[in-house]
This record gives C-alpha cells, sequence and structure tokens, in this order.
C-alpha cells in the first residue's frame, strides 16, 4: 500500500487538531524533550512567521517548559526540556530573533549555510530573494552569549542524494570553513531539507557533537537518542499543531503512527 506524503500530513493535522483541541495532549506527563525549529522571522522566507508570533511561541513555552541550550536537550531532568533553533542564517535572524531572545533570557542555536557568508550572490534554491548573514553580522553575534553557531552545510543541499566526495565538503569541509572565519569551534550541524543518510550521519557522528534531522520528528528524545540525528518539530506550523507535537501524548500517537506506517509503505 502506497500512502502519498501529503496523505499522511493530512492524516497527522486531522490528529492533531482532534488531540489539541479535545485536551488530550494534557492528559500525559512523560516529559519527553523536544527540540523547535524556525527559519524566517520576518524576513519573508522560507516557514516565515511574525517577530511577535515568535515571541507569543517563546512566551508559552517559558512559562510551560525549561528551555535550554541544544546539547541539554538530551539530558534527563525532572522537568520538559525544549531547544530552540533556527535554520539557514537568515539576516531576520540578528533583526528579529535575538532581541527576542535577550528579552526571555532564552538560549538558540542557528544554523548557517558557509558559503553564504562571504557570497552576497548566493542563494540556496530561487524559491526567494534570500538575504543571509555575512560574516560580519555573524562575528557580531559571537558576542551574544545567549547564541551557538552551526554548521548547515555549505550549499544546503539535499545529504541523501549528493556524491561520497561531495558529502565530506558538505558536511566536514562547510565546519572547517566556518571555522577559519569566526575563530570558534563549531560542533552543532542541522541537516538541510532533512535529507540524512546513513553516510551522513556517520559523517556527521565524527565531526560534530550533535546533529539535528527532521526524521522522526514525533519520537522521544532522551540520552539514548542517537546525538547525529536528534529529531524536530517545525516551529512554523500553527501553534495548536506545534504544541500538540511537543505534547507526550501527541509523541504517542506519532511513534505508533510512525512505525505502522514505516510497515505499510
Amino acid at each position: 500500500m502506497l500512502v502519498s506524503e501529503s496523505q499522511l500530513l493530512r492524516a497527522w493535522r486531522t490528529v492533531a487538531f482532534v488531540g489539541h483541541f479535545s485536551g488530550v495532549e494534557s492528559l500525559s506527563s512523560r516529559g519527553t524533550n523536544k527540540i523547535v525549529a524556525y527559519h524566517s522571522v520576518g524576513g519573508g522566507f522560507h516557514d516565515d512567521i511574525a517577530p511577535d508570533r515568535l515571541r507569543r511561541d517563546i512566551e508559552y513555552l517559558d512559562t510551560h517548559y525549561e528551555l535550554v541550550d541544544l546539547p541539554a536537550v538530551r539530558e534527563p531532568s525532572d522537568e520538559k526540556r525544549i531547544a530552540l533553533i533556527f535554520e539557514d542564517g537568515y539576516r531576520d535572524f540578528a533583526e528579529h530573533v535575538v532581541p527576542v531572545l535577550r528579552e526571555y533570557e532564552v538560549p538558540a542555536t542557528v544554523f548557517v549555510i558557509a558559503d553564504a557568508i562571504d557570497d552576497p550572490s548566493f542563494t540556496h534554491n530561487d524559491r526567494f530573494d534570500y538575504e543571509y548573514m555575512d560574516r560580519g553580522d555573524l562575528l557580531a553575534l559571537l558576542d551574544e552569549e545567549l547564541v551557538t553557531i552551526g554548521n548547515h552545510t555549505r550549499t544546503h543541499p539535499k545529504l541523501a542524494e549528493v556524491s561520497p566526495d561531495r558529502l565530506e565538503r558538505e558536511i566536514v569541509g562547510a565546519k572547517r570553513r566556518l571555522e577559519r572565519a569566526l575563530g570558534v569551534d563549531v560542533d552543532r550541524f542541522s541537516y538541510p531539507y532533512n535529507s540524512c543518510d546513513e553516510r551522513a550521519a556517520e559523517l556527521v557522528r565524527r565531526s560534530h557533537d550533535i546533529g539535528v534531522a527532521g526524521r522522526g520528528r514525533r519520537e522521544y528524545i532522551s540520552a539514548d537518542t542517537d546525538p547525529e540525528v536528534v529529531p524536530q518539530v517545525n516551529g512554523a506550523n500553527p501553534f495548536w499543531e506545534v504544541r500538540w507535537d511537543l505534547s507526550d501524548a501527541g509523541t504517542f500517537v506519532g511513534s505508533v503512527a510512525d512505525r505502522l506506517v514505516g510497515r505499510a509503505v
């Protein structure tokens, strides 16, 4: 039986809608940690949300969870932990995100594309007229104690589809380029398009401390989670859906569904 990605998404959102608005999401207390991923905030690019939406999200998350730096999301805690990440390194991060992080004293990791930092003409696809942070913007971010810069490859390809020789350049080469440009260790990685295979995961395992992938977004995160493929939740979804994805009930239902679908397709 073949099930399309769009059919799965529609089915999941129906479950999420019912689960959230029925109150089921509040019935469990396993305390499973999560990563919430954003892209554009007020820049008009991929998965763009308004700065006020981000502020409301963080206010809610800060009230209900322990907001922590990315590596701590794999550590046990008495309180459910949430880590925030921002992907692609758009210029709106410095303008709209950093002030909110300061306001709530919340840490976050921003994953940047290495080839964008010194090339104003760079674009990773033709969907938008992207504006990325350049080297000067990133050097200024080094003074922000709440912000950590991570690696999002050299050119933002689908890693599961690139050749072995290019894979090394995209992952390890990007890390080295960022470290030379910024003068800091870069030990966090995020997979573009959530595209990950065993080759990419092995390279990330050898070269970084943690890697974030969209694969298995409804899995539990714990110390047993493979550090090179830690799952994430898309923060740009409607916030009722984000809340369902963060809930223990949503995680349980989704993980069961993922296993069933995996056997069916």
